[in-house]
């Protein structure tokens, strides 16, 4: 088949010595004398299909036309019905069904009309058949064709917009871990490197402890990196599933907070309610958007001496927020943000029902909520 496919004269010579072949032996059969002025007519009729591809209707008015000749020009011949047929198949397999109905009316109309123009030149009669089962069957296996094929395509534009949706969900999934790799690490990083560099003289432990916790943070962006461009490069299902539930990837809250106190911002935990689910992907998601607060205020919460990551849960619903007492930054400071971050912490809410709400606090200092709703699933408890 593929063979063919690529051969397309080939199967045109082939479709037209079928037709030519089928009519002849229809002749032969009906004891035509003499045959050799229906092989013409034959021959002729059969000629169009050669064009059948490109106007299949043009291909078939021409069989058609032919034929209806013949059957008054050779009055015992009959009509030419096995090149109408290819031509039919052509036109139904491959143009909208009214062409198809037109192409079939074309096919019994003309050699009404010969049988017409017959019967006032010489009286005699000849009754053409106005439900030709040859050409029923050629249209019927045409638009069956063209059926199967339009589901055939429909199928495939679906799977395509399916892994086209899924290719754009798993580049923004990828794009907000990147952000939040990126965006974290080196703001922990630059204010490590600010606090060594100004301390260095008076405080050289302090600014010691401050590079090593420099280049931990680096290390771990590092790896964190890696494992995310791996699995762009590789396309592998079990990483995808890991990158999924990176829960299991991701260090606790405390872990976290410490390194942004390392950093020099004063964080204080607080916990109330109850205990939060094992669930990995909800794990990662708290830990993502209290990573994507306190990045935002060691970026701009200049001279903030406190700043609260409360979590809340009452088993159904998670309350977090992070709140900062820092001071606005100075008019024309430029902006070290692209407001992913932001649209990531909606974006993980959203994914838990929720909702969430940054913004100036009128007495100063900033706050990000986000509310998470807890299904059944994420409030079982694995353990």
């Amino acid at each position: 088949m593929r063979w063919f496919t690529s051969h397309p004269f080939v199967v045109d010579v082939l479709v037209v010595i079928a037709a030519l072949t089928l009519q002849v032996l229809t002749l032969a059969l009906a004891e035509q004398r003499p045959l050799w002025p229906g092989v013409v007519l034959a021959v002729a009729s059969a000629v169009p299909l050669f064009w059948r591809r490109r106007a299949p209707l043009l291909a078939l008015c021409a069989a058609a036309s032919i034929g209806a000749i013949a059957a008054w020009a050779l009055p015992g011949i009959g009509t030419l019905s096995f090149p109408f047929a290819f031509a039919l198949y052509a036109v139904a397999a491959t143009r909208p069904f009214p062409r198809a109905v037109l192409g079939y009316a074309i096919g019994v109309c003309l050699p009404a009309l010969s049988a017409l123009a017959l019967y006032l030149t010489d009286g005699q009669t000849f009754s053409p058949l106005f439900l030709d089962p040859l050409a029923l069957i050629a249209l019927s296996v045409g638009l069956a064709v063209k059926n199967r094929r339009q589901r055939q395509e429909a199928l495939a534009t679906f799977i395509e917009q399916q892994s086209e949706n899924a290719r754009v969900s798993e580049r923004n999934r990828i794009a907000a871990e990147m952000h939040d790799i990126v965006a974290h690490s080196i703001s922990i990083m630059i204010a490590l490197a600010d606090g060594a560099s100004t301390g260095w003289q008076k405080h050289p432990d302090r600014s010691a402890t401050a590079l090593r916790s420099l280049s931990d943070v680096g290390r771990t962006a590092l790896g964190d990196m890696r494992r995310v461009l791996h699995l762009l490069r590789d396309h592998d299902a079990d990483l995808a599933e890991a990158l999924h539930h990176s829960g299991h990837n991701v260090p606790d809250l405390d872990e976290l907070v410490d390194v942004f106190r390392a950093a020099g911002l004063p964080v204080h935990v607080v916990r109330v309610g109850s205990a939060l689910p094992h669930d990995p992907t909800l794990s990662t998601t708290l830990y993502r958007i209290v990573q994507e607060g306190l990045t935002n205020a060691l970026r701009y919460a200049e001279g903030a001496t406190r700043v609260e990551v409360r979590l809340e849960s009452d088993g159904s619903e998670i309350m977090l927020t992070i709140t900062d007492d820092g001071h606005e930054r100075a008019t024309g400071a430029p902006s070290q943000g692209s407001g992913r971050g932001l649209r990531g912490v909606a974006e993980r809410a959203a994914a838990y029902a929720g909702t969430s709400t940054s913004g100036r606090l009128p007495t100063g200092g900033w706050r990000t909520t986000a509310t998470l709703h807890l299904d059944d699933e994420s409030r079982s408890d694995p353990s």
